[in-house]
């Protein structure tokens, strides 16, 4: 039924989709899956998996169905992303409404609204009202690569070995055990980007289409940018292969002619992990933005390669890199080490500088870099080099708030904050007049990771 309907069923799940304008906070999550288990109690469970960071719960909402799937789907696999949330939020209420739908779909649904319940809290500064880069900078937290829900698993590969999953981590590891899925949905938002996928099997060609269009009809098109790293491997426009750590590991390896230890402060994905308990698992991401400008979608070549491009990029980030290193001598011994805005700060600062090392010698060697960039491949690049900033000086000034919210009064700390906001500002001003952005309804995205969800599933 569904193979023969599929398009039918994505319009239909699409055009019901709230004209979200914000986002919900863990609070009003957790309230809405509370009313749902009140309502229909018949097929859905709440279930506390654990607790956070913060000693907050977290949730698992169980709608059982038929065991031929068996779909875990969490959102915030990282605090600052929770267009998933309200994905999540809106499909389960259509699933207990629309019984049809439910047992046409034939699975039973493990779904996490708040996978990182400590990280969200920190950044519900931002939740509300219209999107704003400014105020986004100035409220947003993404935790350390070690302590990343997504990037925490274990793992033990050459030389590299993590066994310390965050509690989060360590919750949804027990529900893939527990569950065995056959699909996994880590809804992801990208930053300033197109839209773009990683999955771990390639998708019907059937569902690849849907997985173009949807986004293209909705303004936010396929991404033709740089990618996340130049080890991805491209199943199609804009879809890779699900990234592991054993790739960033080896290509981190060639790159630097040493074992990366020193590069990788973290562990294994949600695909590394659950692979091992059920090798045959789909699992998708699919990564939206917040603002979108159409140069990213101009596959035009601009007749400089692409090499000369990315050495201008490399060079402003190693600049970045000494600069948030001066700051932080400054302020570092003023600093309680539980400041968890400074420790993520540090620890980007610190495995940047292992990233841009490798990044450089690939530069210099892939012969493919020769070929002329395109439009949206130098914007993209020039552009991260202001976008990226935002977010770490957006660390910066939260982490020194932090500390002279508990009482410091220290002038090194004082001066930093002034200066953090300085160069926030700067780089907003900088930002809007390079680019033509536009902040993308949140309903929109909404719509986009709710059709890769029903595309994928049904192939």
């Amino acid at each position: 039924m569904i193979v023969l309907e599929l398009g039918r069923i994505v319009e239909e799940l699409v055009s019901g989709v709230p004209s979200y304008k914000e986002f919900m906070t863990v609070r009003e999550l957790v309230d809405s899956t509370r009313r749902l288990v009140g309502e229909h109690g018949d097929v859905a469970e709440l279930v506390e998996v654990g607790p956070s960071r913060g000693d907050v719960p977290i949730y698992a909402l169980v709608i059982r169905g038929g065991d031929e799937r068996r779909v875990l789907a969490f959102g915030f696999p990282h605090p600052n992303e929770p267009v998933g949330s309200l994905v999540l939020d809106y499909l389960s209420w259509r699933l207990v409404k629309d019984r049809e739908l439910f047992k046409a779909f034939g699975a039973t649904w493990v779904i996490v609204k708040v996978a990182d319940v400590y990280g969200a809290l920190l950044n519900e500064g931002w939740f509300k009202g219209p999107f704003d880069v400014r105020k986004y900078a100035l409220n947003y937290y993404r935790p350390p690569p070690y302590k990343q829900v997504e990037w925490s698993f274990p793992i033990e590969y050459k030389e590299l070995k993590f066994t310390s999953p965050v509690p989060e981590t360590a919750a949804l590891m027990k529900l893939i055990d527990e569950w065995r899925p056959t699909h996994i949905y880590s809804l992801h938002n990208a930053g300033f980007t197109g839209t773009y996928y990683y999955v771990a099997k390639r998708p019907s060609d059937r569902a690849l289409k849907v997985m173009t269009e949807i986004p293209k009809r909705l303004g936010v098109p396929i991404h033709r940018g740089e990618p996340e790293a130049p080890y991805m491997s491209k199943i199609a426009e804009g879809v890779f292969r699900m990234p592991s750590t054993r790739e960033t590991y080896d290509w981190l390896e060639k790159y630097l002619g040493r074992a990366p230890i020193d590069a990788i402060k973290h562990g294994g994905s949600s695909y590394d992990y659950a692979s091992r308990v059920n090798p045959d698992v789909q699992e998708v991401v699919c990564e939206v933005p917040y603002i979108y400008d159409p140069r990213l979608d101009i596959d035009v070549e601009v007749g400089v390669p692409r090499r000369e491009i990315l050495r201008i990029a490399i060079s402003r980030e190693k600049q970045l890199v000494r600069d948030f290193k001066i700051a932080m001598e400054r302020v570092d011994k003023f600093v309680a080490t539980d400041n968890p805005f400074y420790e993520a700060l540090k620890s980007f600062t610190e495995t940047s500088e292992r990233r841009i090392e490798a990044e450089e010698r690939w530069i210099e060697e892939n012969k493919e870099l020769e070929k002329s960039a395109t439009v949206a491949q130098t914007f993209d690049a020039y552009l991260r080099t202001y976008w990226s900033p935002l977010l770490r000086y957006g660390l910066l000034y939260r982490a020194v708030t932090h500390e002279l919210s508990r009482g410091r009064s220290e002038a090194e700390l004082q001066n930093t904050q002034e200066e953090a906001l300085s160069a926030i500002d700067r780089y907003v001003e900088v930002f809007n007049r390079l680019t033509k952005y536009y902040i993308v309804p949140v309903d929109k995205l909404v719509k986009i990771q709710l059709a890769s969800i029903v595309a994928t599933l049904t192939d």
